[in-house]
Formats: C-alpha cells, sequence, structure tokens
C-alpha cells in the first residue's frame, strides 16, 4: 500500500502557551540516524502542528541525517518536521508503521525527494506515494517485537561499551600506580676496587 493510504498528515494544531521542553518537537530536537529525540532548547511563540502520541514525527530538512521518532507523548512540532498520523489502527500499527520508516530504504526515497541547496527539504507529497507492505496485524505485532528487542540490545551495547571501557581504564590506572610505586631506593655501596688485594691469612 501507499503510504498515504495509511496515514496522512496532522492537521490539527496546538496553543504556544500548552508546549514545554518535554512535548515539542523541532527538526533541531531530532536526533541523527533514527536515534530519537531530544528535550527542546527552545520554545515556539505561536501555534504549531498537534502531535499525538503514537504518531510518528520526521524530519524533513536534510532527509539524509534519518531524523525520526515514534511520540510517546502529546505535543506538537515545527513545520520542518512532518507528523505522520495513523488513518486507522485496526488496518495498520504505529509501532509497525514506525520500525518500516526507521530504514535505509525509506531515508533513501525520502532523500530522492529533496529539493534545495544547503537546506534541501523533502516534498510532502512524494513521500505519501511510499510504499508500505501490509501484513496482518498479527505479524506486525511479531515484527514490531523482534526489533524492538534487537534495537534494545543494540543500544544497551552501544551504552555499556563507553561505561566498561571507563571502568576498565579506571582499573588499569589503579594498578599501574600501585605497581609503579617502588620504594625509595637507597644508594648502593661502593665496589671494591679491582686492585685492592684480599688481606694475607694470619
Amino acid at each position: 500500500m501507499m503510504m498515504g493510504e495509511i496515514c496522512s498528515f496532522s492537521n490539527q494544531r496546538i496553543s504556544a502557551v500548552e508546549l514545554s521542553p518535554y512535548n515539542y518537537t523541532g527538526v533541531e530536537n531530532l536526533l541523527q540516524e533514527m536515534k530519537g529525540r531530544k528535550d527542546a532548547s527552545a520554545l515556539p511563540s505561536s501555534n504549531v502542528a498537534e502531535v499525538s502520541e503514537g504518531d510518528i514525527l520526521v524530519g524533513n530538512i536534510r532527509p539524509y541525517l534519518q531524523k525520526i521518532w515514534l511520540a510517546t507523548c502529546d505535543g506538537g512540532a515545527s513545520a520542518d518536521v512532518l507528523v505522520l498520523r495513523i488513518i486507522d489502527q485496526t488496518q495498520v500499527l504505529s509501532s509497525y508503521l514506525y520500525r518500516v520508516l526507521a530504514s535505509d530504504r525509506f531515508f533513501d526515497f525520502h532523500a530522492s525527494t529533496a529539493r534545495g541547496g544547503k537546506m534541501p527539504r523533502g516534498d510532502r507529497k512524494r513521500i505519501l506515494e511510499f510504499r508500505v507492505p501490509v501484513p496482518s496485524l498479527d505479524e506486525q505485532r511479531r515484527i514490531s517485537g523482534i526489533l524492538d528487542q534487537m534495537n534494545a540490545l543494540v543500544n544497551d551495547l552501544s551504552s555499556g561499551l563507553p561505561a566498561e571501557i571507563a571502568a576498565r581504564r579506571k582499573q588499569y590506572e589503579y594498578y599501574r600506580d600501585r605497581l609503579l610505586s617502588f620504594p625509595e631506593l637507597t644508594e648502593p655501596t661502593a665496589m671494591a676496587s679491582p686492585n685492592t688485594q684480599e688481606p694475607t691469612r694470619a
């Protein structure tokens, strides 16, 4: 199915007074390489597109940066963020569609629609032409579950390695310092001159 048959762009607006760093998403708050989002450091002064939990947010500036997030709360998003909302959750699960879109295949397509120089933007209409495989809901749940587990494992490894390295470095430094902390050596006694004769025995 084409994505336009599955979802549409949010056409609702939310007042700026309802926004906070935790529920507002500008394109600068979306992390590259499909790594989610961070809290906003600045808020808009005017109304923005409404976001509902379960919507899929895609950065539309420089699509090759692969910015995407499955919304975990209601809020708002800037004009440079595409807010995709499932039309019928009995047909397609947002968790499944998110996994389909969080892929090189989608972002290659997204980037191919972009126009502009320094800040190329994707074509909103063309994005809705992206084709999405739609298996049964049970199969969608199964696929989403497997991919969620794999993603969690990868993230655990990625976050765990620096901590493990830091711990091992501290351990190394401790033992290095211990091993290289020698007691001060006393001056060696003078060696006998080779010309010194042994005393004669009585």
